[in-house]
């Protein structure tokens, strides 16, 4: 196959649509649609679904094409730099966290990592939208807790260790700590270890529980700094508000702690851009 076409095929797989895709390469999007059509045609299959919010995915067939132009381009830029010819990654990284970790730990650090790779684009998706790594609907992971998905077509590395306390606002002191009520969660979200040890806290305490119901941590967070009431919280952010102040912890309490972990799909190893972003998460020190 006609390796401009492959390229346009990846550009569209990079951008999500045809027009960020004649951006990309500098192409009018008459242009990119002709080779996309005449691509289809020389495959003998769909490429390219357009969803309802007119983003453009890949079939599977699209897919495998998409992948195999990129190993293509990775042998061309190899082939640069022995010649002594730099080539700047680019295209999109696709990377997956809960809220809390995209708006506290990654957001306030990625300008770090755009430093070193200023052409590579990195889409910030919240893990709420549930997206898949085996289904290849993101390119790299950030999760609390070990791994439950895809067995060996993921891989995965411990990268952090994140620890929790009791966390309180400063202001509105004339309501005691002792007295302010726990930040529970909804029946829906009881499965998170948080939840669970607020709960046995707010038992400890005899304490009230307030009528606000969390969902997930960065609500918390945000509602432990509007109202007063006691929220249990990652150590190493509440720390640094000095809106907050932390309690003590009830004696004999177990280790409030959660693992976090890097996963990407097997396949993506060996892909420079998400080999890129994959190496400055793990040594860019972010739970330090």
């Amino acid at each position: 196959m006609n390796w401009d076409d492959l390229r346009v095929l990846l550009a569209v797989s990079r951008a999500e649509s045809l027009a960020g895709a004649s951006d990309l390469l500098g192409l009018d999007a008459t242009t990119v649609s002709r080779r996309i059509r005449g691509l289809e045609k020389r495959a003998g299959a769909a490429l390219i679904n357009r969803d309802r919010s007119g983003r453009s995915q890949l079939t599977h067939t699209g897919q495998q094409l998409a992948d195999r132009a990129e190993q293509m381009e990775q042998h061309a830029n190899a082939a640069d730099t022995l010649i002594g010819k730099d080539t700047p990654l680019n295209g999109t990284v696709r990377l997956t966290a809960v809220p809390f970790l995209l708006n506290r730990l990654l957001a306030p650090r990625l300008a770090e990592f755009s430093q070193l790779h200023p052409s590579l684009i990195v889409s910030l998706i919240p893990d709420s939208q549930n997206l898949s790594l085996t289904r290849r609907e993101v390119d790299v992971a950030l999760r609390f807790g070990e791994p439950r998905e895809g067995g060996s077509a993921v891989l995965a590395q411990k990268i952090g260790r994140v620890m929790f306390s009791v966390f309180t606002a400063k202001d509105g002191l004339e309501v005691a700590p002792k007295e302010r009520p726990w930040l529970v969660y909804d029946p829906v979200a009881a499965h998170l270890p948080q939840a669970a040890w607020t709960e046995e806290l707010a038992r400890r305490t005899n304490g009230l529980r307030s009528q606000l119901l969390m969902h997930d941590l960065e609500t918390a967070f945000e509602t432990a700094l509007a109202i007063p009431a006691r929220a249990v919280l990652p150590v190493t952010f509440a720390r640094r508000d000095r809106r907050l102040i932390e309690l003590k912890l009830q004696p004999k309490m177990p280790d409030m702690a959660r693992d976090v972990w890097l996963l990407r799909h097997a396949q993506m190893r060996g892909i420079e851009r998400v080999d890129a972003i994959t190496k400055w998460l793990i040594e860019a020190s972010l739970f330090s």
